[in-house]
């Protein structure tokens, strides 16, 4: 309720003073997004007011009390480890575990889950605030899509499928999103809405679904399938790595992706199924009902809107393997409206604050444009509160 009091808020311009290629190289995004614009209204803030800005710094643990009161850290340098005092607090503000693997199994039950996120969120925050007692929570919900994995293993980041607009689940007869394909489990069965209102942050839900007879997960992989129509009409994956180190470019038609084998071909639906080790008999019976359902223009089986809706009848058909994605957690540890660290008795550790990504506020839900506001606005609690403090020496 009240969605429509809301829009969305982004730097636009930055009064002709940013050069997104020469202030960001590593930054791959959309001209239209505001990123680059947002991060250089940080940076700027951060000069004028002097902050020192320390790189290749990681912290390695908090330092404590005998009575758990959070006193510094300790830091590696280019000259090994530092301890350093903090005279009010410490704010942890190192985001989520995308790119913990142990993390991810122990609080996740689809396996294996592909990243496309920054390489730095590694659970740094989490482990350390458990060390003094936190409690945690939201472990198992994260943002995500399905996305493709590159052929070559040394490559790290998942190829996300192509992000299509999102639709106002209010206006769901209004949306007007052609997609142009399907996916499939390993028996080859439709199984879930390919296209819900945030396709790129909640569309790898369905698939973690665990086969208790079998013992497996029959929707890790899946299989996207389109047809030779689908294929020519727009690129499949939309890669957005913002990684100076691994860099990878959809071509436009999908001839590359063909060639590297991320996508195969064949020219009829039971060879396909063949080719994935499904019942021939069983994908024609899903691809027959999928087109009946698209002349129909409804899809009672998993509520797909009309407007995303489009036919595979035309050969060579198209498809891959995708796998479940995560874009950022929202598990960590659980803090109180101060930002205040809370431990497993339900008491604020002393000095310890976390903002952003770290131990999200939402827990279940996608909340759509949040993320970036919920990093702001804990920032500006957590700095609040941790400059209230009394200097302790």
């Amino acid at each position: 309720p009240g969605w429509e009091t809301f829009h969305h808020a982004q730097m636009e311009t930055a009064h002709g003073q940013l050069d997104r290629n020469a202030m960001f190289p590593g930054v791959r995004t959309r001209p239209s997004s505001g990123g680059p614009e947002m991060f250089w209204a940080i940076n700027e803030n951060v000069k004028r007011r002097g902050i020192e800005v320390r790189l290749d710094t990681p912290v390695m643990r908090l330092i404590r009390s005998a009575d758990n009161e959070v006193r510094g850290v300790v830091i590696k340098g280019p000259n090994g480890e530092r301890r350093i005092s903090a005279r009010r607090a410490v704010v942890l503000a190192c985001g989520g575990f995308e790119w913990d693997d142990g993390m991810k199994r122990q609080y996740w039950e689809g396996s294996p889950v592909l990243t496309a996120s920054s390489r730095g969120n590694t659970g740094d925050g989490i482990r350390m605030s458990q060390a003094l007692g936190a409690e945690l929570w939201h472990m198992w919900h994260f943002h995500g899509c399905y996305a493709f994995k590159h052929p070559d293993p040394e490559f790290p980041f998942a190829l996300r499928v192509k992000r299509l607009p999102d639709w106002n689940p209010i206006r769901k007869d209004e949306a007007d999103v052609t997609m142009v394909w399907i996916v499939v489990d390993q028996g080859g069965r439709r199984y879930m809405n390919e296209c819900p209102p945030y396709a790129q942050d909640t569309s790898h839900r369905p698939m973690h679904f665990m086969d208790t007879e079998t013992m497996s997960h029959p929707r890790i992989p899946s299989w996207l399938i389109t047809d030779w129509n689908g294929c020519s009409t727009y690129q499949l994956g939309d890669i957005r790595t913002n990684d100076r180190k691994y860099v990878y470019d959809w071509s436009p038609d999908n001839s590359k992706e063909l060639k590297l084998g991320i996508l195969k071909k064949a020219e009829t639906i039971p060879e396909l199924a063949r080719m994935i080790g499904a019942d021939p008999g069983v994908l024609t019976t899903t691809v027959d009902r999928w087109n009946a359902l698209c002349e129909k223009g409804s899809d009672p089986d998993f509520g797909r809107p009309r407007g995303t809706m489009a036919p595979l009848t035309t050969p060579p058909y198209v498809f891959g393997a995708v796998y479940p994605t995560v874009s950022n957690t929202q598990g960590g540890p659980v803090h109180n409206a101060r930002q205040q660290i809370i431990d497993v008795a339900g008491k604020p550790i002393s000095r310890l604050y976390a903002a952003g990504e770290l131990g999200s506020s939402f827990g279940h839900l996608y909340l759509s444009g949040g993320n970036i506001a919920e990093c702001f606005v804990t920032g500006w609690v957590a700095g609040r509160e941790a400059a209230r403090e009394k200097p302790w020496s």
